[in-house]
């Protein structure tokens, strides 16, 4: 199947330069996106491990583990959560060729980067060619059209010669179209997708959106950012954007006022220039002093042809809204039981939060999501009640641990029932400090956590709780999905239902009796405890991690352990490449924390810490497998195992 390539032929010259070897070592891609004429996947490797190379273009737009990727012969889609690279990394991939929504994509799969910091030029393709057929799925493409239809989260684009294509916003990429209208004329670049045998375009950033490209084009605002997502009352918040245009940006102005939580008392618009900072990038400053508990804020850019353009593209009707000071999250979460709504109290607004993880990235099974909670009981009840908070961050772009005291600026949502805080963006999450003390876990009978009846159950949701020992009354749904029902009472209709985040050794059985601890969670409308290891339903211990040293990182990592085995002690080398924070622990082969070897803010310097084989008491341990824990900031884990030879 021939793909269009007009703007990949330098890709294409660059694989063939590897060796003259990239069509015996890599499956054409073009070969595997195959899809028969009424758009439904037939490619001939369906099910079949492949290896295929092409340029990352997108990585997490719409979703934590989504990517495209343009090779010589066309793109395809890929996914693998976490994702272990960047937009513009040269990669080979091998994955197992499936499908999902209709649209052949590479799944479990494993990359390996060959070079950074490469581009994908997109294909000029008119929309019938597009349109066609469906050799061009999963090929960056630009094409231009008259917008003939928009809501909120589309709009569709005509050519003129009756070829009608819609494009697709989703809202995870964060892109505005306040400012299109019908009428308009816009280029827009996108990956080609289909859904169930439909194809359309599916932008990736507010950048793809381009107006007027036939002359002067607008302005394009995107990247929005603040350097401070948590602000107090008088602290200045200062605001930068990317603005680009064809021919250059006259002026950039940032508009802001304070308001009340509600948004229903706001002061007046206030505006200030934003300048220049390098390159496409604008800042303008926000002044401390907010008289309210939020700040709106939108942005204006003019071109030198006077042409104007905001972000949102319908401000001031439309703004953006940074919250001030710290709202706790027994207040966001408080839901009346006798109230027919049980959506979280303050659902829909922006806040602060403050808290600490108890569930981290690598414990909820999902990267882009952990667990919150108030470090102390709520004074006014003596518990842990309505305390607890999911944070789904959305990108993966970092790692949240159990102990880390996390501060959190964005808004209060609702989805199927669940709370959740939904950061401004990943830079909105800021981890202050790690290894705090965690939360008890209060003893609350499996009735009363599962309880959606008379809405007992929703003051424990996200909180960390544990269960008297409590049997096993049920173990039907173990063998497909891991979860099993106990009850406190031993009556069924007390049970609550187990749901295991990750595969574990204990096998139940009806009759056991088990004490289970874990965050509680709301699914498919019925209560569920999440534990996410053996030690939190009996206690078999934990194993560790064995392998090669890891290899230093952006943020830093370590660099040697010597001697190992060792006797009477080693010396654990690492780097930081940045003031951060970090932590330096010993475990033993159960798990268990023996020794603190470093828990501060470092700056950017070599290491080399000394462990004499004893632990935090000063008492030597004996002979045994043990295991150097390096932490540093939110961005590098990394474990490594020891040796104490007597």
């Amino acid at each position: 199947m021939k793909k269009h390539l007009f703007g990949v032929a330098l890709l294409s010259m660059c694989l063939m330069c590897l060796g003259g070897v990239a069509s015996a070592q890599y499956t054409a891609i073009d070969s595997i996106q195959v899809y028969d004429a009424a758009g439904t996947p037939a490619s001939p490797y369906a099910g079949q491990i492949v290896t295929v190379r092409g340029i990352v273009y997108e990585r997490g737009q719409y979703s934590g583990g989504s990517h495209y990727i343009q090779g010589a012969t066309g793109g395809i889609s890929i996914y693998q959560n976490p994702s272990p690279v960047a937009l513009g990394d040269d990669v080979e991939v091998t994955g197992t060729v499936g499908a999902y929504g209709g649209e052949i994509q590479l799944g479990t799969a494993t990359f390996t980067v060959l070079s950074s910091g490469n581009t994908v030029t997109p294909t000029p393709m008119d929309m019938s060619a597009i349109l066609a057929d469906y050799e061009s799925v999963g090929t960056l493409v630009s094409t231009i059209g008259t917008v003939t239809i928009k809501n909120t989260s589309n709009f569709s684009m005509a050519d003129g010669l009756g070829d009608t294509i819609l494009v697709y916003i989703d809202s995870t990429t964060g892109i505005d179209i306040g400012a299109v209208d019908v009428g308009d004329t816009y280029q827009v670049t996108s990956p080609v997708v289909t859904y169930n045998g439909t194809i359309e375009l599916k932008p990736r950033f507010q950048t793809d959106l381009v107006e007027n490209p036939g002359g002067d084009t607008l302005p394009v605002i995107s990247g929005i950012n603040a350097d401070n997502w948590v602000p107090e009352a008088n602290d200045p918040v200062t605001i930068s954007a990317t603005m680009v245009d064809d021919n250059g940006i006259s002026t950039a102005t940032l508009y802001y006022r304070d308001s009340d939580l509600d948004g229903l008392s706001p002061g007046p618009w206030v505006s200030t220039a934003m300048s220049n900072t390098g390159g496409d990038i604008y800042a303008g400053i926000i002044p401390g002093g907010h008289t309210g508990a939020r700040i709106d804020y939108y942005l204006e850019a003019t071109d030198t042809a006077s042409q104007t353009v905001t972000l949102p593209g319908d401000a001031p009707v439309g703004f953006e809204t940074i919250a001030v000071g710290f709202t706790s999250i027994y207040a966001m979460q408080y839901a009346h039981p006798d109230s027919a709504s049980q959506a979280a109290a303050y659902n829909g607004k922006f806040l602060n939060i403050r808290g600490v993880v108890t569930a981290g990235t690598g414990d909820t099974g999902v990267s882009s999501k952990f667990y919150v909670q108030e470090p102390e009981v709520d004074p006014a009840t003596g518990t842990y009640a309505f305390g607890g908070t999911l944070v789904y961050e959305g990108s993966s772009a970092y790692s949240y641990f159990r102990g880390d005291l996390v501060e959190a600026g964005g808004h209060c949502s609702e989805y199927y029932g669940m709370t959740e805080f939904v950061p401004n963006n990943a830079d909105a999450v800021y981890l202050r400090a790690f290894g705090q003390e965690l939360p008890a876990a209060p003893y609350v009978a499996t009735r009363i956590l599962a309880d959606n009846v008379t809405h007992l159950g929703e003051a424990w949701e996200s909180v960390w709780v544990k269960t008297a020992p409590s049997a096993v009354v049920d173990t039907l749904g173990f063998g497909t999905s891991g979860n099993f029902d106990i009850s406190s009472t031993g009556a069924k209709a007390d049970s609550l239902v187990v749901n295991p985040t990750h595969v574990l050794t204990y096998v139940p059985s009806l009759g056991d009796v088990v004490k289970v601890e874990g965050y509680m969670e709301y699914i498919g409308g019925h209560f569920h405890i999440r534990p996410f290891a053996d030690q939190y339903l009996v206690l078999t211990g934990a194993s560790g991690v064995e392998g090669n040293l890891p290899s230093i990182q952006d943020a830093g990592g370590l660099e040697s352990i010597y001697p190992n085995p060792f006797n009477p002690s080693a010396k654990i080398k690492f780097v930081v490449n940045r003031d951060n924070l970090v932590q330096l622990n010993v475990y033993n082969i159960r798990g268990e924390k023996v020794r603190t070897l470093i828990q501060d803010a470092l700056p950017a310097n070599v290491y080399t810490m000394t462990w004499d084989g004893k632990d935090d008491a000063g008492q030597s341990l004996a002979s045994g497998t043990y295991f150097a824990r390096l932490r540093i900031g939110a961005e590098v884990v990394q474990v490594r195992k020891m040796n104490l030879v007597k």
